[in-house]
């Protein structure tokens, strides 16, 4: 019986693309350098912010060109991350369905943590995810278990009882690394041949499938 479900952030809960990527550009451009197509960003995305500046900096990469694209990109996400940032289609639907049937709810993901908080409040004002994270310092990020262990823990949950919801095959490494079943999302950022590929266990292609999953493993 499932009682937790954690989501991914970008890409499952949120349609955080575009946002993401006008941030890196704008990074990219202040160095001078050329700017990628939005829909290049669904492959950068995903494994957390070090790894998208090694990523869109390519030969232009060092250690220090990178710090300072993180300091223009989180200046600049942080003023912008919501401005075409939006909620899936049925998602705030599903979330009240869940809080209603006494589910827990969470989100984990690999965006830096500071900015988890502004998003979902802003997409899902009227729901509390009990437990709600970002990437932060001690806990190493995704694929890595580590967090979505210490989630089960804090919700007092068996692995068994949980099921992971992402978009990628970084969520469904996650997922399988902490011991847990995912359902892939195929409205995301990476889409079902890809989710097929890492072994997600269910895959849905809109929210009402993935609550009829959810009620057929209650």
């Amino acid at each position: 019986m499932i009682k937790l479900i954690a989501f991914d952030l970008d890409g499952t809960v949120a349609d955080t693309l575009a946002d993401l990527a006008a941030a890196v550009n704008h990074a990219l451009t202040v160095r001078g350098l050329s700017p990628y197509p939005t829909e290049d960003y669904r492959q950068f995305v995903g494994n957390g912010v070090d790894n998208l500046m090694m990523t869109v900096l390519k030969e232009h990469y060092t250690p220090e060109v990178a710090e300072g694209m993180k300091r223009d990109f989180f200046d600049y996400y942080a003023a912008h991350c919501l401005d075409i940032t939006a909620a899936y289609p049925g998602i705030a639907e599903l979330l009240q369905e869940l809080s209603d049937s006494g589910l827990m709810t969470a989100v984990i993901s690999n965006k830096p943590n500071t900015f988890v908080p502004g998003i979902l409040s802003k997409l899902y004002p009227d729901h509390h995810f009990t437990v709600a994270w970002g990437q932060q310092p001690e806990l190493p990020r995704k694929p890595a278990p580590d967090a979505l262990i210490k989630a089960i823990g804090e919700c007092g949950v068996k692995r068994e009882e949980v099921l992971y919801v992402g978009d990628s095959n970084v969520d469904v490494e996650f997922a399988h690394n902490a011991g847990v079943k995912v359902c892939g999302v195929s409205w995301g950022f990476r889409g079902a041949d890809e989710l097929k590929k890492a072994g997600a266990d269910h895959i849905v292609d809109t929210a009402r499938e993935l609550r009829d999953y959810l009620y057929e493993q209650a």
